[in-house]
């Protein structure tokens, strides 16, 4: 039985005086990029990752030691997906800031953060060595409840109700990865965002209602989930998506005009965003870009330097010089 898609990492696995720059990598690929400082000495840093890949949903669960992370103006700039993260704190405490809202977090809590905007994290591990915590990214217009820019950096409950249940949907999507097939991760991701909606809208209280398009949002994440797996192939496009998923082309643009980005403007997005990921990876060095850019649905490098440059106002050989010193730049 093949099984959803997943990434372990354990630093351990790696030479002691590369262990925090190789889980800063990690992390930097995984999550949203910011600047990580650790208080554990690097020589002894110790930590885990596992990446599970549901398509629209991103679940990152990690253990590691005490430590500072913050999402500048300067990240956002550089790569800003426009993704909602949700945190649930297992062991450790932590305190984040976004938005003029501060709230410390500890077992069983929930936290929501918007990567376009700059928010810092301190977490304090439960011992000296361990801190535990479960991540959940997703494009923020996938989301259907409103105003939840109110509960930015708010602390919420995951040990009852509906937060409950988003808690206990986390924990054992990350504990029975093994036992769920790729097939099932558009059906996980929809009941994943529905259970936070509901959440968020019990949070917001009275006068805050969910839009009644759950199916149309299942059918976007079914849709999301397919061109996550396509990039690669040159020829996707709106008339290939919408045929796979038995709808017009027409109303496939209107699915995405409510996402205020086109069809082809979501494709070279996440395209651009893998390729980014790619020049980032020191692993990948050696690489040609032309044979990164290939890989992600990119023929043409001639093109591909354009939408780049057009992107970030930067060339990929730029790009790919320039990241190393952002990767080292921690602060202390």
């Amino acid at each position: 039985m093949m099984t959803m898609i997943q990434t372990l990492f354990d630093s351990t696995d790696f030479p002691v005086d590369e262990r925090f720059d190789r889980w800063h990598e990690m992390a930097m690929r995984s999550l949203a990029a910011s600047d990580i400082a650790t208080e554990s000495p690097h020589q002894d840093f110790r930590a885990t990752m596992q990446h599970l890949d549901l398509g629209a949903v991103q679940i990152v669960a990690m253990t590691y030691p005490s430590l500072r992370c913050r999402r500048t103006p300067r990240l956002i700039r550089q790569n800003d997906p426009e993704y909602l993260s949700l945190g649930m704190i297992l062991e450790g405490k932590q305190g984040i800031a976004q938005g003029g809202r501060e709230s410390i977090a500890g077992p069983d809590d929930l936290v929501l953060y918007d990567t376009s905007h700059p928010y810092e994290a301190h977490v304090t591990a439960a011992t000296p060595v361990v801190a535990r915590t479960v991540v959940a990214q997703f494009p923020r217009a996938l989301l259907p409840t409103r105003n939840f820019e109110q509960l930015l950096g708010a602390r919420m409950s995951g040990r009852v109700g509906t937060g409950g249940l988003v808690a206990q949907f986390l924990f054992g999507l990350v504990r029975d990865a093994d036992h769920y097939e790729p097939a099932d991760c558009p059906r996980l991701a929809t009941v994943f965002l529905d259970l936070l909606s509901i959440t968020l809208a019990r949070e917001l209280g009275a006068g805050c209602e969910l839009p009644p398009e759950s199916p149309q949002n299942a059918l976007m994440l079914r849709i999301h989930a397919f061109i996550q797996q396509h990039l690669g192939d040159p020829e996707l496009s709106p008339v290939t998506i919408a045929a796979a998923h038995q709808i017009s082309v027409r109303h496939l643009h209107q699915l995405f005009r409510q996402q205020d980005l086109t069809v082809s403007a979501w494709i070279r997005r996440e395209r651009l965003a893998r390729c980014r990921r790619d020049l980032a990876d020191p692993r990948l060095r050696g690489r040609p870009i032309h044979a990164i850019a290939l890989r992600w649905g990119f023929p043409r490098p001639a093109d591909f330097t354009r939408t780049f440059r057009l992107s970030y106002d930067m060339t990929p050989s730029e790009y790919r010089e320039m990241v190393p010193h952002s990767l080292v730049g921690v602060e202390s």
